[in-house]
């Protein structure tokens, strides 16, 4: 089966990370939508990556300026900062399979991100990702049926009941695992296909680790979704390889 594509950030490679037209052309290849969201000071929840930046020679912490105030200043790079909201309404009507995935800032992020997709119709769409069982935890106990995925910290390099707590896992119903291309994936991937979770896998941006992560499969199983700044590059890979 062939996996699902994440244009990280948007397709940042080529666009502005987070921006509508970096979200424009991942949509346009044929990608989905990966961003991250952050709450203004006016709690609004926008595409942002970073709590801190830094425009001309000052710098900002995003969370004591206001949605307004933010349109204001003059980006170093001409960005414009969007509310998750519009990016929803922007892309209502595209007729491929779009879906959306999100880390988010904290678990109220998160708890706005489920109202504003319930509430534009997009709840079906939208995957929220996190590190931090704490959060999944809490969405879970929010809402029975958005579709969470833990993000495997950097520093865990077997998957094993003692160094995850998988019974938790099973418990808030999250049954992806996404991984970082890295030198180890390969095992990485067997461990989560042997605990009978799905395996998502970010960070695969060369020609070489597309190649790599497409080509693993382990008891009939592959990896599920893909997270590429270069969306392009590897759905023409996935034509070649499932061809």
């Amino acid at each position: 089966m062939e996996p699902y594509v994440f244009a990280h950030r948007g397709a940042s490679g080529y666009e502005i990370e987070n921006t509508i037209p970096s979200f424009k052309k991942a949509v346009s290849l044929g990608a989905g939508i990966e961003s991250d969201l952050i709450y203004t000071k006016d709690k609004k929840v926008v595409c942002f990556h970073d709590p801190i930046f830094n425009a001309g020679k000052k710098h900002y912490f995003i969370q004591d300026l206001t949605y307004e105030e933010i349109q204001s200043i003059e980006f170093d790079d001409h960005r414009k900062v969007s509310l998750v909201e519009e990016v929803f309404k922007i892309f209502n009507d595209i007729s491929h399979n779009l879906r959306y995935s999100f880390d988010i800032a904290n678990k109220n992020v998160g708890l706005d991100l489920i109202n504003i997709a319930e509430k534009v119709s997009v709840f079906d769409k939208i995957e929220i990702t996190d590190r931090r069982l704490s959060i999944l935890s809490f969405l879970r106990n929010q809402n029975q049926k958005v579709k969470l995925i833990y993000t495997l910290a950097e520093n865990i390099n077997k998957i094993t009941s003692k160094t995850l707590a998988l019974d938790r896992l099973s418990k808030i119903s999250v049954n992806i695992i996404n991984l970082r291309c890295r030198r180890n994936v390969e095992d990485l991937f067997k461990q989560v296909i042997d605990n009978n979770l799905e395996c998502y896998i970010w960070g695969v941006n060369t020609i070489a680790n597309m190649n790599k992560v497409l080509k693993l499969q382990y008891k009939d199983s592959f990896v599920s979704a893909i997270y590429t700044d270069y969306p392009d590059k590897l759905l023409d890979l996935i034509q070649e390889h499932f061809k």
